[in-house]
């Protein structure tokens, strides 16, 4: 080598080098800049979970206060039902302050672990403000509510005592409609007049009782009793109402209930119309399901029940279409399978031909595999050629066919064994055989021949 090819060899080398060294370096400062990347996301996590924390845990200690002011203002029971708030508002920052903990503490964590945590700390502090939003709400509803009793309670009176006279017209009401409904169509308000009368003698009591109490200097029980008289003379009302509003609900069920009456006339009709093996049993049972109903319908002029009578005469009628419906498809697939029986017959017994020909034609190579399948084959046949059901024929038909098929595919398999020598039950513990067909190796040989040919002969006449 000259002195050219060294300083070659020399110059190539460094080059090789340097790029390897530049290479390194890239890497390493790619490296570095990611880290310092993901280092800095989880600094800023960290410290917006920081302030989360912080501003939650001030907000659940200010609400703590408020609900202890609240309650000397209000009572106990005004404000019973909010304490579960501010709890389980302190629960949820009490977990956030442990998973800071984890953060902060001497166990080295992961980034995902520092990731995961501090968005948690976040989640937990935003569902503690919320539950805070609805402490805060709730306390400010109370006190405004404590702090008008006077006014609510003299509202709520007179709102009482205008449903009060509602009641006797109610009454009247229900006296008229009796002329024109029957006891059953009238039964989910018949009561209603009494119940209202009930709630309005309650709100009454209440009414009374949250004076005393507010005269006693406990305004928010007080105000608590009130809400009860309040929502007992709304409950009142909507009892009245149903009663006002029945006789429009029982004419729009009326008009409907006409035309379901036509629609039910006209599918007696088509189903009477239907041949007689296709009525009978259950579609014949809905058909006079149907005409009961219809024939229940009261004469026109005397007290009828609308509602119920629709319920009835719907439910009827589409009974009786779900059994047409059952029954055609049912028709349709019988029709089917009729024109399908006659293939199926005929392919189960072409393939039981062909297994019983292997079966008889070879007999002792062919194991009892093959020769149970084919059995079960025939009793499938015999079976499906005596079913009255053409689905259930054609199914059984088909299984017939598969059954001879396996015992056609099994056979041949025993048959392949033999001519190498190998009964189907002639191997011994160690897989060798025991020997051929009959003892013979010339014999087993001429055998082998035999099946072949046969084998060869079967596919050919598969083909044909």
């Amino acid at each position: 080598m000259d002195a050219g090819q060294v300083v070659g060899v020399v110059t190539g080398a460094v080059l090789v080098v340097t790029a390897l060294v530049a290479v390194v370096a890239w890497t390493g400062r790619r490296r570095r800049g990611l880290a310092a990347d993901t280092e800095s996301e989880l600094t800023r996590l960290a410290t917006q979970a920081g302030s989360a924390l912080v501003r939650a845990d001030e907000r659940t200690r200010l609400a703590e206060d408020e609900l202890a002011f609240a309650e000397a203002e209000l009572g106990t029971d005004g404000v019973a039902d909010l304490v579960g708030h501010q709890r389980r508002a302190r629960e949820q920052v009490r977990e956030a302050f442990h998973l800071n903990q984890l953060l902060h503490d001497h166990v080295p964590d992961t980034d995902t672990e520092r990731r995961d945590w501090s968005a948690r700390i976040v989640g937990l502090c935003r569902d503690a403000e919320s539950v805070l939003d609805t402490l805060e709400q709730g306390l400010a509803e109370r006190r405004r509510a404590a702090r008008a009793t006077p006014d609510a309670l003299d509202r709520i009176a007179a709102q009482t005592d205008r449903v009060r006279d509602a009641v006797a017209s109610a009454r009247r009401d229900l006296a008229e409609l009796a002329d024109r409904y029957t006891p059953a169509a009238l039964r989910p308000v018949a009561d209603n007049p009494d119940q209202a009368a009930r709630l309005l003698d309650f709100a009454g009591r209440g009414l009374a009782s949250a004076r005393r109490t507010l005269d006693d200097g406990d305004p928010g029980r007080a105000s608590a009793t009130a809400r009860a008289a309040e929502e007992s003379v709304g409950r009142a009302e909507g009892l009245l109402k149903a009663v006002r509003d029945f006789e429009a609900d029982a004419l729009t069920a009326e008009a409907a209930l006409g035309a379901m009456v036509a629609e039910s006339r006209d599918e007696l009709a088509q189903a009477r119309a239907l041949p007689a093996p296709q009525r009978s049993g259950a579609v014949d049972a809905a058909v006079d399901s149907l005409q009961e109903a219809l024939d229940a319908l009261p004469a026109p002029g005397a007290p009828a029940d609308p509602v119920g009578s629709l319920t009835r005469v719907r439910q009827a009628s589409t009974a009786l279409d779900d059994a047409v419906r059952r029954r055609l498809e049912h028709d349709g697939r019988t029709r089917r399978a009729a024109a399908q029986l006659t293939p199926a017959l005929d392919d189960a017994a072409r393939q039981i031909a062909t297994a019983r020909a292997v079966v008889e034609d070879y007999r002792a190579p062919v194991g009892p595999d093959a020769r149970t399948r084919l059995a079960e084959a025939e009793r499938e046949l015999a079976a499906a050629r005596t079913l009255s059901e053409p689905e259930q024929a054609v199914d059984t038909a088909r299984r017939a066919a598969s059954l001879a098929a396996e015992a056609a595919t099994l056979a041949h398999r025993d048959i392949a064994r033999a001519s190498h020598g190998q009964h189907w039950g002639a191997q011994h513990a160690g897989g060798r055989p025991r020997g051929g067909v009959g003892g013979s190796g010339a014999f087993g040989a001429v055998l082998g021949g035999m099946v072949l040919g046969g084998i060869l002969d079967d596919i050919g006449d598969m083909f044909d």
